[in-house]
């Protein structure tokens, strides 16, 4: 009987082995094969760069419907700032001892091309989300019929929902 057992789920558990093997290596190559090379990284950051540098606010209105804050706009035609690295942004007010300080990881481009990849737009009316920290969070700011001065910045830290 043990014998028996052995020759009718041997061979099974030996295919399932090698079927699990086979898998996982293909995944592996996969894996590899799919990074991209230095020259492609290389393209993709040009292109993020001169995208983030040449910003289109009319175009990004237009799509709107609304007016982005001119705070926004003078943030984008700031080459330096927009380019900082370790940019934070602090609640305004009152001078505490220790402020509230938020991180910035990157900035978006200020282009349709990001208005329409960006999150929460179904969620949260007419804005942008302009920056991120880098792990699924956002930096959103409401775009308005007016022209306003300033707008409050709400952060989206929402990853699960990426």
């Amino acid at each position: 009987m043990d014998k028996l057992l052995l020759y009718l789920f041997g061979p099974l558990a030996f295919a399932a082995t090698l079927l699990v093997i086979a898998t996982g290596i293909r995944r592996a190559i996969v894996r590899f094969r799919s990074r991209p090379t230095p020259d492609q990284l290389k393209a993709t950051y040009d292109a993020y760069l001169r995208r983030l540098l040449n910003p289109q606010p009319d175009a990004v209105e237009r799509e709107l419907g609304k007016l982005l804050p001119e705070r926004l706009l003078e943030l984008y035609e700031d080459k330096t700032a927009i380019r900082a690295v370790g940019f934070q942004l602090q609640k305004p007010g009152k001078n505490r001892w220790r402020r509230k300080r938020w991180q910035v990881y990157c900035f978006e481009p200020l282009d349709t091309e990001s208005l329409n990849a960006l999150p929460y737009e179904e969620e949260l009316g007419p804005g942008f989300c302009f920056a991120t920290t880098g792990r699924g969070s956002w930096y959103w700011i409401a775009a308005s019929d007016q022209r306003e001065k300033d707008s409050p910045v709400i952060f989206l830290n929402l990853p699960a929902c990426l």
